[in-house]
């Protein structure tokens, strides 16, 4: 989730800074803020970068804000007020971080407004994602050791932010009964997966291939056969509004002025993220296959 709140809080800086002292493309414009961030389900405090927009520019530090933030559950009728934090960024710039103490809820929608004293708002929403259905396939071997294993998605068109493997082998003590070896799967090749059609993605799990990687997260030798309880799979997915070009997330588009804006009465993008999981277990025939051992054999 860093690359996601680095690109967003890279962004906002630059609404923030970019534009010299003369030049102010806002001075005509009937928008009052950036606003910048998304609402995650894995966390209970969500991050909303906030940037007032001036019709002459001024020290943009740590400065007061004329600005409240409210997120309001349109299923509930519930409303958030969100509470200012005042953040030194990487670079040294300073800037204004609103944090909200919930935990959205997968397929509600979340109405945002960022206020000024004298009533004036920006204003977005997001639905966030819901869970699909899934289906994982028997594994599949090719020759004697190399195996692979499908994982189709339903209601997926687009592709997954982030997926994250995690295979669950005996810890090392009893106060220890399992670790998890989460092996991150990189964006070169089809390593995300690719789609099926009728909104139908898939994703190929290296399972012998992976088994390198969890040697290595768990210190120890290549030829090591921890014992293996079960697979399990995360997805991060971005709610409808957040289609990245050409489906990358790459940080040198995403702070370009306009590539994602959903924002009424500002500029910048408010979305949301959900993390769709399934866990499986392995026969013990394909365990010993894939070079792990099975649990109670040793």
């Amino acid at each position: 989730m860093s690359r996601l709140i680095g690109a967003f809080l890279i962004a906002a800086a630059l609404f923030a800074t970019g534009c010299e002292d003369e030049v102010n493309p806002f001075i005509d414009e009937d928008r009052f803020y950036s606003v910048f961030g998304f609402l995650d389900t894995a966390t209970d405090t969500q991050y909303l970068r906030v940037v007032p927009l001036r019709k002459e520019f001024a020290d943009t530090g740590a400065a007061d804000i004329d600005a409240r933030v409210f997120a309001t559950e349109r299923e509930t009728g519930r409303t958030f007020e969100w509470r200012d934090s005042v953040i030194t960024f990487s670079d040294g710039s300073i800037g204004h971080v609103f944090l909200g103490d919930f935990r959205p809820v997968p397929g509600w929608t979340y109405d945002l407004a960022v206020e000024r004293s004298d009533g004036v708002r920006a204003e977005a929403h997001t639905t966030i994602p819901i869970r699909s259905n899934v289906n994982v396939e028997e594994p599949v071997f090719s020759g004697p050791e190399i195996a692979f294993q499908r994982v189709t998605w339903s209601e997926i068109d687009a592709r997954p932010f982030r997926v994250e493997l995690w295979y669950r082998v005996a810890g090392t003590s009893p106060r220890e009964p399992f670790r998890d070896a989460v092996v991150i799967y990189p964006d070169e090749g089809t390593r995300l997966g690719q789609p099926l059609g009728n909104e139908e993605w898939q994703i190929v799990v290296s399972l012998t291939a992976d088994r390198e990687k969890v040697n290595e997260l768990l210190g120890a030798s290549s030829d090591a056969s921890p014992q293996l309880f079960g697979v399990g799979m995360r997805l991060t997915m971005s709610d409808e509004q957040w289609r990245p070009p050409d489906g990358v997330f790459d940080e040198e588009v995403l702070v370009q002025p306009g590539t994602f804006s959903n924002v009424s009465g500002g500029f910048g993008f408010f979305g949301s993220v959900n993390q769709f999981t399934v866990e499986w277990v392995l026969s013990p025939e394909t365990t010993e296959r894939m070079g792990y051992s099975v649990p109670g054999t040793r």
